[in-house]
């Protein structure tokens, strides 16, 4: 699993990367020229509905393998993992090993267990992992969005904002170095949405977090990213179409 050492406070790094997804006929491609994701950077990943950020976020969670792929490397405890490789073999288990060690996942919806409290939510990632609740980390996390108040409460009892706060912090529980946001804002307002990117912003900065985030809106994301990614569809046929997705420094 291990290769050459990444760039100096890299931890996530792909290289020549395509996914090739077929239906009904219709044919799309999505071309990964050269990605590299940084420590305590927050990155936006940005482009219309059909551009295929979905697909890339599956890439980088592990969840689909590339179909042909030139590096795919993670930084993991000091040594320098082969994620392409792994996700080739299909070991579940080590998939599921990387992610829980690594990778925290924020969805759109928030994701969170109707029929559990904010507290049982939040101790949900650990007992998954089969480890024992940090009660002081989680509290200190708690605390960073202000959320103390809320711990008995359920999902249902929460406000939109609230409930996307509580989807944060559990991504956060098992100290992940990378947190994938799927358009954590798409169901607030647009003040609460900038609130929330506010926040993520915040948590790459003093936690030292790699954030990734999802987002169809440029103008939401502008101000917060340290870079913004771009994915740009273009038709090359009938039925076939592709996205290049392009690195760059946020204006």
């Amino acid at each position: 699993m291990a290769q050459g050492g990444l760039d100096d406070g890299a931890v996530l790094r792909i290289e020549a990367l395509t996914k090739v997804l077929e239906s009904g006929g219709a044919r799309f491609e999505l071309q990964v020229p050269s990605l590299t994701f940084r420590r305590g950077r927050f990155y936006a990943l940005v482009g219309r509905s059909g551009s295929g950020k979905s697909s890339m976020l599956d890439l980088l969670a592990m969840v689909s393998s590339p179909t042909t792929v030139g590096a795919y490397s993670l930084v993991s405890d000091g040594e320098t993992l082969d994620l392409a490789a792994i996700v080739r073999r299909g070991d579940d288990r080590e998939i599921s090993r990387v992610r829980l060690r690594n990778f925290g996942y924020i969805l759109q919806s928030g994701g969170l267990f109707s029929f559990l409290t904010v507290r049982e939510n939040l101790e949900l990632p650990f007992m998954l992992a089969g480890r024992q609740p940090d009660q002081e980390a989680t509290r200190r996390l708690i605390e960073l969005v202000d959320m103390s108040a809320q711990l008995d409460k359920k999902p249902s009892d929460l406000s939109g904002g609230q409930r996307q706060r509580v989807s944060i912090l559990r991504a956060l529980t098992l100290g992940p170095q990378i947190v994938l946001a799927d358009e954590p804002t798409a169901a607030v307002d647009e003040n609460l949405a900038a609130t929330i990117v506010g926040e993520l912003k915040r948590l790459a900065q003093s936690r030292g977090v790699t954030v990734i985030m999802v987002s169809h809106d440029l103008d939401l994301v502008r101000s917060f990213a340290d870079e913004i990614i771009t994915l740009r569809p273009e038709t090359v046929g009938p039925q076939s179409s592709r996205t290049v997705v392009r690195q760059g420094v946020a204006a």
